[in-house]
């Protein structure tokens, strides 16, 4: 019979309400779920940040209020000082850890009312509403917190208000009550737990097959695992762009193996699928060039290649800004004049001081745009992300707007050409430059050679060049390995439209 461990955290139980046999291994093989990664991380970053800004906002109101050291994996002493605090009536009590029955969960408020003598919680979440998950997650801190001796007679979600506008903080949260939702819920708890806590003491990993609970509320971490166990065929629908949910509808089929003739036959597939399918099967590229051609006619020469990284925050920090506004701290472009001569000019900017960025880059993207053509197209992947930053800076700078509005209005885009007139089986599921470019292009588009190899990782990047603890040598080769990422995006897309181009010409 398999070892339990004295106390299980919140969080792993809850994986087990997603899939038993994720919470089963995370108690006793979790050495194979991988590390976490960039994003992942940052979104680590986030909730711990919009929590600690709860707590300092509460610790204004009641200023009497103690928080329980938050040392990871120190149950004991978690419990012990919460028990200290409680004996002492504490008004409110941040991170307050309580334990029944072996599952242990730390809340991240609890505030006594003294007329009646119980309880109000309340949990922070860094999102901008509150979603099903959330409310089991709560759930199943309030079951355990009832049994552990707590009257409660209030459950509240705080969740971040996207319309809340800096300096305007004290609007950031929003509160839902989810009290009658939890007592309606609050018997099937034990229900729910006594389905998968009884197979961890079993010697054999719980049977559970592949489905939308994978990736349903959240991605498991045990994915890759569980995959790779079900010999699945390397050529398989899974590689298939555009499915989406419908992939499990297939796989529960048992229509997985791309040469299975029932994907042709059935209706499961749209058009667009079915030649993503053949060319999986016979790797010969698709390529329209005849609507690749109507789309890039349109386009006007030369061809200014535009691409920005931003920083968001929940907690936004600029005049202003909303929660997860995405604000431009950097841009690279580069300019092609013509087909016959393939050279490129290219400027760039990189914001390195700790201030709010948007105005010298404004300033400095306008001067820049100034000495280019005014009628050019201006290339962007996933135009509706750089039209989005535009419109923002726009909206707060409308002395630039005219400029701005130049810029947003000649925005052409070749992702939807890729997406819908090109395919190639090593884009696999997906058509982000980093897939299309380096499937086309070849090795030299990849970026795996480069320290920071995605957006996330730039925001990352970003923060920390911004941090006054960075020191000098750290930032400068920071400074140069963004400069460094975003040139490589527009590089790249440079030649993925050149390569756009050679696909009509030679039709």
């Amino acid at each position: 019979m398999m070892t339990i461990p004295k106390l299980i955290s919140k969080a792993k139980i809850i994986r087990g309400y997603q899939c038993p046999k994720s919470f089963y291994l995370s108690i006793h093989h979790k050495n194979l779920e991988p590390k976490p990664d960039s994003k992942l991380l940052a979104l680590f970053d986030q909730a711990n940040h919009v929590s600690e800004f709860a707590r300092n906002e509460f610790a204004k109101k009641y200023p009497d209020s103690k928080t329980v050291d938050n040392v990871p994996w120190d149950f004991s002493g978690a419990l012990q000082k919460t028990k200290e605090l409680l004996n002492l009536k504490t008004k409110v009590i941040f991170e307050a850890a309580f334990e029944y029955k072996g599952c242990f969960a730390r809340i991240d408020m609890i505030i006594y009312n003294e007329q009646t003598e119980r309880w109000q919680i309340a949990d922070v979440k860094s999102t901008t509403k509150v979603k099903d998950e959330h409310i089991d997650d709560i759930g199943l801190q309030t079951w355990i917190i009832v049994n552990a001796g707590l009257s409660v007679e209030k459950i509240s979600i705080l969740h971040i208000n996207n319309l809340c506008q800096f300096p305007n903080l004290d609007q950031l949260f929003t509160t839902v009550d989810v009290t009658e939702i939890l007592r309606q819920k609050h018997a099937q708890i034990s229900v729910q737990l006594n389905q998968f806590f009884p197979q961890l003491k079993q010697n054999t990993i719980p049977v559970v097959d592949l489905g939308r609970h994978c990736m349903k509320p959240n991605p498991c971490g045990f994915y890759n695992h569980c995959f790779s166990e079900k010999n699945i065929p390397i050529e398989n629908i899974f590689s298939i762009p555009t499915l989406n949910d419908k992939k499990w509808d297939l796989y529960e089929k048992r229509m997985i193996d791309i040469f299975d003739e029932r994907l042709l036959e059935a209706n499961d597939l749209n058009d667009q699928q079915k030649i993503f399918l053949q060319v999986q099967k016979t790797k010969k590229r698709y390529i329209n060039s005849t609507e690749i051609k109507k789309s890039i006619d349109q386009w006007v020469f030369p061809l200014i290649f535009l691409d920005f990284e931003t920083i968001s925050y929940a907690i936004p920090k600029y005049d202003g800004t909303r929660p997860f506004q995405q604000v431009p701290f950097q841009y690279s472009i580069h300019v092609l004049d013509s087909l016959t001569d393939l050279k490129t000019k290219h400027f760039e900017y990189l914001d390195d001081k700790n201030f709010d960025p948007r105005r010298d880059l404004v300033q400095q993207l306008i001067h820049t745009f100034n000495q280019l053509p005014k009628n050019s197209s201006v290339v962007a992947y996933y135009s509706k992300f750089e039209s989005g930053c535009l419109q923002d800076l726009m909206d707060y700078f409308p002395e630039y707007a005219t400029a701005l509005k130049n810029i947003q209005d000649r925005l052409v885009d070749p992702l939807p050409i890729f997406r819908e007139h090109v395919y190639d089986h090593n884009f696999k599921s997906s058509f982000s430059l980093k897939s299309v470019a380096p499937a086309l292009l070849g090795e030299s588009a990849s970026y795996g050679v480069l320290d920071i190899g995605d957006g996330t990782a730039a925001q990352r990047a970003y923060l920390k060049l911004m941090n006054f603890n960075t020191n000098s040598d750290e930032k400068n080769q920071i400074k140069s390995n963004l400069l460094e990422y975003c040139k490589k995006d527009t590089d790249v897309l440079v030649q993925l439209v050149i390569w756009l181009y050679n696909c009509c010409s030679s039709d």
